[in-house]
């Protein structure tokens, strides 16, 4: 995130923090305070990291105050732009207090986590597969491309002459290892059930018809829960705010105009 972005986001939220002391700087006699840049540090990490990063944020605000006391001092607050602009800015700081407060009262379990984890694994399976493919439009296509996998035709040769995946065809085809429960089912089953070193196909998907061949297969070990928590707790949260988003929207009456 680039730091006009951070620094912006960070002023907005913390209008709610409190002061702490005296203020890290005075601009024309207004404060700017602590909680200002503690906010913009807690939101970038990476920004916090780097050498003389308080001092960074600090020079940053400053220029921002500067700025914004300019367009005081010109009428700028005045213009229909920068008014729709607050507003808008307003709405969101109210929709993400809206969030927060929600998630600080709902807060997700260690056994929904749990739940949650236990699901996860039981989708990838036992064993991940080396797999490598040939993406095509249409069946016409990939049935012609079969035929030439059994008239002897390399499927590395094939998949960089014809797939429309640019990614793998680049590689021969070669998409590494894969686990059946990350990708869409017609494309797991197959590769589940193809035997090895044998083109399977064409297996009909959203994105179009492929082959696909199985090249090696090894057991699978799952990421451990401490490794998961983090993100599988950050899902959940955002299911939690989009079910009291869409909660909220079907109490509201909404009109659209057309």
């Amino acid at each position: 995130m680039k730091l006009r972005a951070v620094v912006f986001a960070a002023i907005l939220g913390s209008f709610s923090l409190p002061a702490l002391a005296a203020p890290v700087a005075t601009v024309n006699g207004q404060p700017i305070d602590n909680s200002q840049v503690q906010a913009i540090m807690s939101m970038s990490p990476d920004l916090a990291k780097q050498p003389n990063a308080r001092e960074q944020v600090i020079q940053n605000l400053i220029n921002m105050e500067v700025l914004a006391q300019y367009a005081n001092d010109h009428g700028l607050a005045q213009s229909a732009d920068v008014k729709e602009r607050l507003a808008l800015a307003k709405r969101q700081i109210l929709a993400d207090a809206a969030v927060d407060q929600y998630i600080s009262q709902h807060p997700v379990s260690q056994a929904e986590i749990q739940n949650a984890y236990d699901k996860f694994v039981a989708a990838m399976g036992k064993k991940e597969y080396e797999v490598r493919h040939i993406l095509v439009k249409t069946k016409a296509e990939a049935d012609k491309i079969m035929a030439e996998l059994k008239a002897g035709k390399k499927f590395s040769t094939l998949a960089e002459k014809y797939s429309i995946d640019k990614a793998s065809a680049a590689h021969g085809g070669e998409l590494g290892w894969i686990v059946p429960g990350m990708v869409v089912p017609p494309f797991a089953q197959a590769v589940e059930s193809a035997p090895l070193n044998k083109p399977v196909g064409p297996i009909q998907t959203q994105f179009g018809y492929h082959i696909i061949e199985v090249q090696a297969t090894r057991p699978l070990t799952p990421p451990t829960l401490s490794a998961m928590q983090g993100r599988i707790k950050d899902q959940l949260q955002q299911e939690e705010a989009a079910k009291f988003v869409s909660d909220l929207r079907n109490k509201a009456k909404i009109e659209i105009n057309k």
